[in-house]
């Protein structure tokens, strides 16, 4: 075989390898050319944002679902459990995942955090008021960071964290996806579902 052949070949085989990756993950991250029911419903984030070794440490080479939180009230322990929760909730995409609580109060652990969570009244009619109950959680599957250097990470890249955000960090430390603490579940399930589909990583 010619050296022109075997340039050939070679290059054939590389684009063949490299493109329908390539093309997955533009699709993945811009939603062109997927219906609309698979485009992304957290917010893209900036390009480029590599976050801490610590973080990247924490999720053992897996993706992670991350929380961020100074003092931690009660929307912030409620996100930690969110957090718990959707990690749960992927069955068997749970193996690719890690969650991690980034915090930059070094007196709280998840051991001693107790969630608020909403509920409605027995019986109780559409539009009827609804109360909290204090639940006890044990949090085994996920990660702690209490780092200030980590922490402020967050704010010198200005990520917006102050709301308790949870974001989503590729198994390379990427900072891929932020979701909004008012986004259903479900819709945080579908685009993590859709990235493991479109990736290999983790």
């Amino acid at each position: 075989m010619s050296e022109k052949k075997k340039n050939w070949l070679i290059n054939s085989i590389w684009l063949i390898t490299i493109v329908p990756l390539a093309i997955a993950w533009y699709m993945a991250f811009t939603g062109t050319g997927l219906p609309g029911s698979t485009k992304n419903k957290g917010e893209l984030m900036p390009s480029g944002l590599v976050v801490p070794q610590q973080l990247i440490d924490a999720q053992q080479s897996h993706w992670g679902i991350v929380v961020v939180s100074d003092q931690c009230n009660d929307l912030c322990q409620q996100q930690v459990y969110r957090a718990q929760q959707l990690y749960l909730s992927m069955g068997k995409h749970a193996e690719r995942l890690q969650t991690v609580w980034v915090s930059n109060d070094t007196r709280r652990e998840t051991t001693e955090l107790t969630v608020n969570v909403a509920f409605k009244k027995p019986g109780g009619q559409a539009g009827q008021s609804t109360g909290l109950i204090t639940m006890e959680t044990e949090f085994k599957k996920m990660a702690q960071i209490n780092d200030n250097a980590t922490f402020r990470w967050f704010n010198d890249n200005q990520v917006p964290w102050q709301d308790h955000s949870i974001f989503f960090v590729d198994p390379n430390g990427i900072l891929v996806l932020r979701f909004d603490p008012e986004l259903p579940g479900r819709d945080m399930m579908s685009d993590i579902k859709w990235l493991l589909k479109a990736s290999r990583l983790g």
